[in-house]
């Protein structure tokens, strides 16, 4: 046996007793909670969940995120995809409202990486802004534009493509504006899916975090000014081990289905 075939069986086991531990926890939070009986698991159907994904690249809002797929992928990789979102937004959802920035994002990778979407990247940066004028929706594709690289246009063009989608759908922009009028923090992710050059799945991830920012409306569009207001931006791209998104995907449905009520899932009218 290779060097590295032995090297990656060492990752494989050290991810799998580090998700081990992480679902000791969940598997504590949902003994705490009566089972819900469901037609189906995973994405919630109606107007609070998406039944299924299968033969749909549409643009999906999931909290504060917009996730837009690439044709590419199979309807069973952009189901996963959606579901590992939404398990990942659902535990940030429960936080505390007074919980940092940081910790949020902790506890989103965390999960994200419990699923199987094992990380290349990530970066989260904090500024005290001068005066400065933003808009949302430019701000984010430039940080994006760090991850995917300049020459990935295709990916930059689907998320502009579901942003302008989104724009003109007043019940999905209402899931992503409601997060931010619940707590001090404005906040919006591009979350494009799409298929790796060597045949994998990547998730990459644009977003920016406004605290004590105020916006009237749409604040995708409308410009806010941020003078003295603390902003982060953060950037990160991560590859999907399916395997280990099979071994725990009903412990991952079963907490959707439990704790997903407050977190409004939407898909968008193209």
């Amino acid at each position: 046996m290779s060097n590295q075939v032995m090297d990656v069986e060492v990752i494989e086991q050290f991810y799998e007793s580090a998700q081990e531990l992480y679902f000791e926890r969940i598997e504590a939070e949902l003994a705490d909670v009566a089972p819900k009986l469901k037609a189906r698991r995973g994405f919630m159907s109606d107007d609070t969940r998406i039944s299924d994904l299968q033969g749909k690249d549409v643009p999906i809002v999931v909290g504060q995120s917009l996730m837009v797929f690439d044709q590419k992928l199979t309807a069973e990789e952009r189901q996963i995809a959606a579901d590992s979102q939404t398990f990942a937004e659902t535990l940030v959802k429960r936080l505390p409202a007074h919980t940092s920035v940081a910790e949020c994002y902790k506890v989103y990778n965390d999960a994200l990486l419990s699923c199987g979407w094992y990380s290349e990247s990530f970066t989260l940066q904090e500024y005290v802004t001068q005066k400065l004028t933003i808009t949302m929706n430019e701000a984010v594709l430039q940080i994006l534009e760090t991850v995917v690289g300049a020459g990935s246009g295709n990916i930059l063009n689907m998320v502009v493509s579901g942003i302008k989608d989104l724009k003109g759908d007043a019940k999905s922009m209402k899931v992503v504006e409601t997060g931010s009028k619940k707590n001090r923090t404005v906040s919006f992710k591009a979350v494009p899916c799409y298929a790796s050059p060597d045949g994998g799945v990547t998730m990459a991830m644009g977003a920016l975090d406004l605290v004590d920012a105020k916006f009237d409306g749409n604040f995708l569009v409308v410009s806010i000014q941020t003078e003295g207001v603390k902003m982060f931006r953060s950037a990160g791209a991560r590859k999907l081990n399916k395997r280990l998104f099979e071994r725990k995907k009903e412990r991952i449905y079963d907490y959707i289905d439990s704790f997903t009520d407050d977190l409004l899932v939407s898909t968008v009218n193209k």
